[in-house]
């Protein structure tokens, strides 16, 4: 199952002002932008500053120019925007619908809705064995109101009680609505709140059959784009709503419970696969008895460096280093000395090599170095260097060695094939030479 991380249902497209500016400045925003919410950034903490709370401060009548530091807005949680949509589920209780998300600076990212984990989680047979009828019973009854009531009193109630719709209902049935959308547009607008409520509601009222199941009630809402859901009767009589978030709260609590038991665990097992993967990337790129890089793991990186040495013009050079009769060291000394030989030279080899350079076990005693950035003459000083270190390297019970070394320069038009192939001739004149120096290929 695959949880995105919080970054990728992110809305970054939200509208934020400054503690230090005034309520006006954030009205006309919210006016402007025909959003229900403004973020408030202040220097450690973000506010919220919605619909709510302008329907209380203007019942409260405040003054349109005070400083929104000055008022008592409500803090609103956080979440960094790298994080797994799991750690969002802790959230699901409180009393936002929003989330803020942060950059890993603070600094803000986006919101993050109900919405958005709604639309993100679907655990299909949990949504497929309830239905919305079980919800029901189990939810607090909303304000259903006569289409007589004046608009203000309706509008009072709603901030008082922090509803975001009302319904209005007639012989039962539903045949108007009011959101904090509509709400939005009117103080916009400017209207005469003391009219009754049915000059102003929304009519009609889509609804859905309270025998559907959480699965068609979700796809209902996110093909409608509805923030709730209006449910009735077999005769049309209206037996509720329910919000995004209680289908959340209600409908997930069984799952939520499962994730977060399961989180560690599934946690635990992605990192013992990681540790395996990781093993065998290695066991599949390296020599077994050496530990340096295999044929096929180094022609992977001959690509990638023959790359960057074309796009940036640079040099690259190559060596195939053979040490001078190993036959006699197995024939005289047993393979396991052999072997351990081989070992020691590898480690002596890598430390002698620079961080750069790229080391290979090519095959019995013989060695390849890839050198980025070294035309022939550098390359050609490197190797001088690993003739006399092998030379000098001496360990207690084994024979003492040397090494041929040969030196090709890799131009534009070649492939590996072709540099190996001028490198052995290279390192054959050395042997020729009676072994233990270095010769440059012929271009």
């Amino acid at each position: 199952m695959y949880f995105p991380k919080v970054s990728e249902i992110t809305t970054t497209e939200v509208i934020s002002i400054s503690r230090a500016s005034t309520l006006a400045e954030a009205i006309d925003m919210l006016f402007r932008s025909n959003h229900r919410n403004v973020v408030v950034t202040g220097q450690d903490h973000y506010y919220l500053l919605s619909i709510y709370e302008i329907l209380r401060l203007n019942r409260e009548q405040q003054k349109k120019n005070i400083l929104l530091e000055t008022l008592e807005l409500p803090k609103m949680p956080t979440i960094y925007k790298e994080k797994s949509i799991i750690d969002t589920l802790a959230y699901l209780h409180n009393d936002f619908e929003q989330i803020v998300v942060l950059n890993d600076d603070n600094s803000l990212y986006g919101i993050i809705t109900q919405s958005d984990i709604l639309s993100s989680i679907d655990p299909d047979t949990l949504m497929d064995n309830y239905r919305l009828s079980d919800l029901l019973h189990i939810k607090k009854r909303n304000r259903w109101i006569d289409k007589e009531e004046t608009t203000l009193d309706i509008f009072n109630t709603m901030e008082r009680y922090k509803h975001d719709a009302t319904m209005i209902v007639e012989a039962g049935k539903p045949i108007g609505i009011i959101t904090t959308k509509d709400i939005l547009r009117l103080l916009k607008s400017h209207v005469d709140l003391s009219l009754p409520i049915k000059t102003y509601m929304v009519s009609p009222v889509e609804t859905i059959s309270q025998y559907c199941t959480l699965n068609e009630a979700l796809s209902f809402m996110q093909d409608k784009s509805f923030k709730r859901i209006v449910t009735v009767d077999d005769e049309g009589i209206l037996t509720g709503s329910i919000t995004q978030k209680e289908l959340i709260s209600i409908a997930y609590t069984r799952w939520v419970r499962m994730m977060q038991t399961y989180q560690k665990e599934l946690r635990d097992t992605n990192e013992k696969l990681e540790q395996k993967s990781r093993k065998f990337e290695k066991i599949a790129a390296t020599d077994s008895l050496t530990g340096l890089y295999n044929r096929m793991k180094f022609l992977e990186l001959f690509v990638s460096e023959y790359t960057v040495m074309v796009q940036r013009e640079n040099a690259l050079s190559l060596l195939v280093i053979d040490l001078d009769h190993f036959k006699q060291v197995n024939d005289t000394y047993g393979h396991n000395i052999g072997d351990e030989m081989l070992k020691q030279i590898s480690n002596l080899l890598l430390r002698e090599l620079r961080n750069v350079d790229i080391l290979c076990r090519w095959g019995g005693e013989e060695f390849v170095a890839l050198l980025p950035a070294a035309d022939c003459d550098t390359a050609y000083r490197i190797a001088e260097k690993l003739c006399r270190v092998i030379e000098a390297f001496s360990l207690e019970g084994m024979p003492c060695i040397t090494a041929s070394i040969g030196v090709s320069q890799i131009r534009e038009s070649d492939d590996l094939n072709e540099v190996i192939e001028r490198a052995d001739k290279a390192l054959y004149a050395a042997k020729m030479s009676g072994r233990n120096c270095v010769k440059k290929a012929t271009l």
